[in-house]
């Protein structure tokens, strides 16, 4: 027999034995004929929770989302927001664990402030929110990369009145990364309908957030008088199928869409801050109207830093999920292990039970449920 025959052979075999895992390793991962759009109805991941923030300094945060862009605020703007610590605030000091090289992390204290963001929720009273988590008492750098970076996030917002709102935030001196630090039209993107005009700036920690105008407005839950419609978040990857399927292995119900054309033309690049071109997909969060955006630049920093959770700047996204031990076998078969030293849940609550992951960007992910189990 033929060597050529031969090895026809041994890969027929091959493929008859291991048949399943080849079927398995080609299952296309982007699904979608469009770019998602709407509102997804509510599976094992109930909805977006919020988008967790470590940040520098808690007031500055309630000011430049709160009072300048118009984000809800939970509890009274003047409340007292006392630091907690080992003693009432231990779940997040388990997550803090993660901090290699740190001295004593359980001797760190936090405090956190709820922002909801109008027009993410499926109804009323269950809006996505940031969660922005101030940590102190123990070693952290700021994080923040290059827009090309990957392990960067940032979040578009859909305001409605673009103008008024930058003039606010340059009355401010807010940073603006877009050149010129104009808005700029952009002809088409992905999933929005209408004329789109844009600009990207930094918030107290540096962290890019895009204003984003559309024209006619999309469809939103937001209350007539809000100044913001919606949300995206978008991160950067440094390879968009593995993290993609990452997420994907994570939370089944997430379809996705792959951009079957390179996006970046000189107006994105003026626009970010970062030129060059990039490939880009989506998929849309359960029970939701959130978008969450993939982005993988040509030519980007394969020597890119990964942050620690407590570094501000950092970013994480929690999906609010029916039950987090469902999602827990998951995650173990594929390697991945929790923030902290129990690889398990961590209650956060008496009925309230929670945990972290990072994505193979350095992004963090965190799954919690809510009455499915009691504290011991």
């Amino acid at each position: 027999m033929k060597k050529t025959a031969v090895h026809k052979l041994i890969f027929l075999s091959l493929a008859l034995i291991f048949g399943f895992s080849i079927a398995q390793a080609q299952t296309p991962w982007a699904t979608l004929d469009a770019p998602p759009a709407g509102v997804a109805p509510p599976g094992e991941v109930l909805r977006p929770g919020h988008l967790g923030r470590q940040i520098g300094n808690t007031e500055l945060m309630i000011h430049f989302y709160h009072d300048l862009l118009g984000l809800g605020l939970l509890g009274p703007r003047e409340r007292a927001r006392p630091f907690g610590s080992k003693i009432t605030g231990p779940a997040l000091l388990e997550f803090v664990q993660l901090a290699t090289g740190v001295p004593n992390p359980m001797e760190a204290r936090n405090r956190a402030v709820i922002l909801p963001i109008p027009g993410t929720s499926a109804g009323k009273g269950s809006e996505m929110t940031i969660e922005a988590i101030e940590i102190k008492n123990i070693e952290s750098r700021p994080y923040k990369p290059a827009m090309s970076d990957p392990g960067m996030s940032h979040l578009k917002l859909i305001v409605r009145d673009l103008d008024k709102t930058l003039a606010v935030l340059k009355d401010e001196l807010t940073p603006i990364i877009t050149v010129g630090e104009k808005p700029l039209t952009l002809e088409n993107y992905p999933g929005i309908a209408g004329k789109i005009r844009a600009i990207f700036v930094r918030d107290p920690d540096g962290y890019p957030v895009e204003l984003m105008e559309v024209n006619p407005p999309p469809a939103s839950t937001a209350p007539p008088e809000s100044n913001i419609l919606g949300t995206r978040v978008a991160m950067v990857v440094d390879n968009l199928e593995t993290t993609c399927r990452w997420f994907q292995n994570l939370v089944p119900a997430l379809q996705f869409w792959l951009n079957p054309n390179l996006m970046g033309d000189k107006t994105y690049s003026d626009l970010t801050g970062a030129p060059g071109q990039f490939r880009i997909a989506m998929a849309l969060i359960s029970g939701s109207p959130v978008v969450m955006e993939f982005i993988e630049y040509k030519d980007h920093n394969k020597k890119f830093v990964r942050p620690h959770i407590q570094d501000p700047g950092s970013a994480h996204i929690l999906f609010m999920s029916k039950d987090v031990d469902i999602v827990m076998p998951r995650m173990k078969a594929a390697g991945i292990k929790t923030v902290g030293g129990t690889n398990a849940p961590v209650f956060i609550g008496p009925t309230t039970r929670s945990f972290f992951i990072t994505d193979p960007d350095g992004f963090w992910a965190e799954f919690m449920d809510n009455g499915v189990k009691k504290q011991p």
